[in-house]
Order: C-alpha cells, then sequence, then structure tokens
C-alpha cells in the first residue's frame, strides 16, 4: 500500500478515535453533575452545551475525512470514485444512521435546554440522556465494525 494512501485512510480512524474519546467524556456529565452546586452547575451545564455543539462539528468532519479517504483511495485504485462513495458494508452504513442519530442527540439536548423549568423538561432530559446511553453503545459498535472494515481495505 502507498504511504500516502495508508496515512490518508488512517486519518478517519484516528480523529474517529479522538471523537469518541470526547463522546465518553461528554456523557460523564450526566454522573458528574449531581455532585455540582449551583454556580458551578450552570458552568458546567455551559460547558456540556459548547462541547455538545463542539461534538457535532467534529461527527460532520469525521464523515468529511472518511468521504475524502474513500474518495482517494478510489483513485489510488483506478475505479470510479462513485464506486468506494456508496455505502457497501455494515461500518459506512451504520456510520451514515449514526450521523442522524447523533443530529437527533444533539437536537434533543437543544431541545432540553429550551425546556427548562418547564414541566416537560424532566422528561425531555431523561430522553437526552437515554439516547445518549444508546449511542455510546452504538458507537462503541460502531467502531468495531471500523476497525473489522480496516482491516479488510488494508
Amino acid at each position: 500500500m502507498n504511504l500516502i494512501l495508508g496515512v490518508v485512510i488512517l486519518l478517519h480512524p484516528i480523529a474517529a478515535l479522538i471523537l469518541i474519546w470526547a463522546f465518553m467524556k461528554q456523557r460523564k456529565w450526566r454522573q458528574n453533575k449531581v455532585f455540582l452546586q449551583e454556580p458551578n452547575y450552570q458552568n458546567s451545564l455551559e460547558r456540556h452545551r459548547i462541547n455538545g455543539n463542539k461534538l457535532m462539528f467534529g461527527i460532520i468532519f469525521v464523515v468529511f475525512l472518511a468521504f475524502i479517504a474513500e474518495i482517494i483511495r478510489a483513485w489510488f485504485d483506478n475505479v470510479p470514485i462513485y464506486s468506494y462513495m456508496i455505502p457497501n458494508n455494515f461500518h459506512a452504513s451504520g456510520g451514515l444512521l449514526g450521523v442522524i442519530l447523533m443530529f437527533i442527540l444533539w437536537r434533543s439536548g437543544h431541545s432540553t435546554n429550551k425546556k427548562i423549568g418547564e414541566d416537560s423538561f424532566s422528561r425531555t432530559k431523561n430522553l437526552h440522556g437515554r439516547i445518549g446511553d444508546i449511542m455510546s453503545i452504538l458507537v462503541i459498535i460502531h467502531a468495531f465494525l471500523g476497525f473489522l472494515y480496516l482491516l479488510q481495505i488494508i
């Protein structure tokens, strides 16, 4: 395998691992918020919101890296670019589904923020947390499938 192609292909998994670490750290806020006093709670909540926005941007960037890697891989293999762009494995298909689910998680966080003080706040907050829990499991499965896919193409 060409060194340039190898580096380009590995950019996506390396960036994804950093993003997974940040996502898991973001999820810990749910457990840590119980121990915070009111002024620290508001600061922590604001950091949680900002980090959530950064994570959503990071997800878009990691998916962009995956598309760029597949385009370059197709170019090196002398096949039409679209042949690698169409999801043809569980990792790619799950990644597109994951982006949609992460967008739902991100939107539910914004919805929760808007409902602070309302009667439905608790239900929305719990829904956001549960979606995050489900996504953490799906992220781990997706990462494992990505590792298998990486072994297949290298």
